[in-house]
């Protein structure tokens, strides 16, 4: 058998070009951190180059620390970790079709640079704050020495009904609220303590710890505190959300307060008033400026506890006015002049109607058990006998230990 060398080197060649010519690598982005990262690619494209999302914040030192500042609109999904520090600077807005997530344990400071700083949920934002009670989480400000009215507190503003019209600004300008949504979701809130807040902007207009401008019921919110803030710790602006395990500790007005039109439930509340300040522990309206406005302020509270200022400050523990219906049952109130006090026509024929009730209250170190201040024209008799027949009845209050470990104490 004759071999032909010649058609052996010829292959051998052919070999050694296949074996030598460059394959054609995949070009793209190689950057795992980069929006436009291709795991095929073997080399980065200089014609179409990595890109990357930018940064919401800025990076700051204030009093030596480094932190990432906060301002303006949050116009993407965005998660504050807790191992970084976080600075709100000015009014912080969470808009329509966004999440803001922040973890457990996360605390979240506020500058003192000459702006009101505050966290606004804008309707048809989200936010998804959930401590625990070992990590709750923590808004407060950036000082040494926290005071009082530092900033402006937590602001979610929903889609669901309010009887101010068919929309209202919430205060400060913190953004447009109300609608038809009584099932609106802004989001979840839960093991969060927010540290002095309330903002004087302007006479009478001020921000609270946490307000509620037309949430819906969409929402879930417990395990939150209020901490010493200038203004009230709680305040719902209509809408229908549901609010469970919550302090109000040290505020410097109302302590829970409710207006136009809210009508969701409140269970296993505490109040626990400074005894140098603060007014009324609830302070519970329907519309000022029209009593009867629909829709009407008609919440369920059970299982409230109030610690109040003492008898000697001469403040109502709970005032019922300007059309509040709703139904309080298992209230414990210690340390006032009034224990409730019922204001304005509408509110006293809501008790006659069967709108207003409440049952089941016991009172220690309170003057007045009851206070029918009903105007001319209202069966005040009616609302004196439903006071007399509900204090001193069987009132248990919020259930205890739930609130140890993650909230701070006067």
């Amino acid at each position: 058998m004759k071999i032909n060398k010649s058609a052996i080197l010829g292959m051998a060649l052919v070999g050694g070009l296949v074996a030598i010519t460059p394959s054609c690598k995949k070009k793209g982005c190689t950057d795992p951190t980069a929006t436009n990262y291709n795991e095929e690619a073997k080399k980065d494209d200089p014609d179409n180059p990595c890109t990357y999302v930018s940064n919401p914040w800025t990076e700051v030192v204030y009093d030596g620390t480094t932190y990432n500042q906060l301002t303006g609109n949050i116009d993407a999904d965005l998660t504050l970790d807790a191992a970084s520090n976080w600075l709100l600077s000015g009014g912080v807005f969470v808009d329509a079709g966004v999440t803001l997530t922040i973890e457990a344990g996360t605390t979240v400071n506020t500058a003192d640079d000459g702006t009101v700083p505050f966290l606004s949920v804008s309707q048809g934002g989200t936010i998804n704050a959930c401590g625990t009670a070992a990590a709750p989480i923590i808004f407060t400000p950036a000082s040494s020495t926290p005071a009082a009215g530092d900033w402006g507190g937590i602001i979610l503003n929903g889609y669901a009904p309010i009887n101010t019209g068919a929309t209202a600004e919430g205060e400060g300008g913190t953004g447009i609220y109300g609608g038809t949504n009584s099932a609106d979701n802004s989001g979840t809130m839960c093991y969060i303590r927010v540290e002095y807040a309330g903002k004087l902007l302007s006479t009478d207009n001020e921000l609270n710890g946490f307000s509620f401008n037309g949430v819906g019921s969409g929402t879930t919110l417990n395990h939150l505190q209020a901490y010493r803030g200038n203004d009230d710790g709680f305040e719902f602006f209509g809408g229908t959300a549901n609010l469970s395990y919550a302090v109000s500790t040290g505020n410097g007005d109302d302590s829970f307060d409710w207006t136009h039109g809210w009508s969701g439930t409140g269970t296993n509340w505490i109040v626990e008033q400074d005894p140098t300040l603060g007014d009324r522990a609830i302070e519970a309206d329907n519309n000022g400026s029209n009593n009867a406005a629909t829709p009407m302020s008609t919440p369920t509270i059970s299982k409230l506890t109030i610690i109040g200022r003492g008898i000697a400050a001469g403040k109502d523990a709970i005032k019922l006015r300007e059309g509040t219906a709703g139904n309080l049952d298992n209230i414990s109130i210690d340390g006032a002049q009034d224990g409730i006090d019922i204001q304005h026509d509408v509110t006293g024929a809501n008790v006659t109607a069967g709108t207003l009730v409440i049952t089941n209250v016991t009172t220690t170190n309170v003057t007045n058990d009851g206070v029918a201040n009903i105007t001319a024209g209202t069966d005040s008799t009616n609302t004196a006998t439903m006071l007399t027949n509900a204090v001193n009845g069987s009132g248990v209050g919020a259930d205890a230990g739930w609130n140890t470990g993650w909230t701070k104490a006067l």
